[in-house]
């Protein structure tokens, strides 16, 4: 199944690559992910991504963030954009793996500091609920926040995220829980 997982998000990231918008790495001592963006409008972003922890755990995403990029308040410094994603993967515990995927609607939030816009805060927000969790999944969030530093093109950022799903039978697990760090280039 990982192995199917990782060829499907390749062939995406490759397809998508000719219209790459952004693509971001980033990391901490129990989880890894890979991000690509890439817009077609200025207004609507496509993300797709590959994440992996410690547990030898794995989640391909993808999705859509529908942003009124074109109207951000310069006087506030204040950006955001509605979207859903689709995600599916394996979740190791315990010596078991349970198969979960899901449809999560949300959105993301964004501040970027009127004196210093090299200095940006952005914050994203997703939730699937049992109607649109599949597999062993019974819902799903996914909470981060990060502060990101650097010219419009090269951003270095530090966060911190957590990745959960209500597993039947199980109950909660996090698939990531803390802090990380990571680069994002945009084209």
């Amino acid at each position: 199944m990982l192995l199917r997982c990782l060829l499907g998000l390749l062939l995406l990231l490759s397809a998508s690559a000719v219209f790459a918008g952004s693509v971001g790495l980033n990391m901490s001592n129990h989880a890894a992910q890979l991000e690509v963006g890439y817009s077609a409008n200025g207004t609507a972003e496509m993300q797709s991504g590959y994440t992996y922890n410690a547990q030898g755990s794995g989640l391909v995403d993808t999705g859509l963030i529908v942003s009124g990029a074109g109207e951000q308040d310069s006087a506030s410094g204040f950006a955001g954009g509605a979207g859903v994603k689709a995600l599916a993967g394996q979740i190791h515990q315990g010596g078991m793996s349970d198969f979960v995927a899901c449809i999560a609607l949300g959105g993301q939030l964004g501040y970027v500091f009127p004196a210093a816009p090299s200095f940006a805060v952005v914050s994203d927000f997703f939730a699937s609920l049992k109607i649109t969790s599949y597999g062993n999944a019974d819902r799903f969030n996914q909470f981060g926040i990060r502060l990101e530093m650097g010219p419009p093109h090269a951003k270095f950022f530090v966060g911190y995220r957590e990745i959960t799903f209500d597993i039947i039978g199980t109950g909660a697990v996090s698939f990531d829980r803390g802090g990380y760090t990571g680069i994002m280039f945009s084209f």
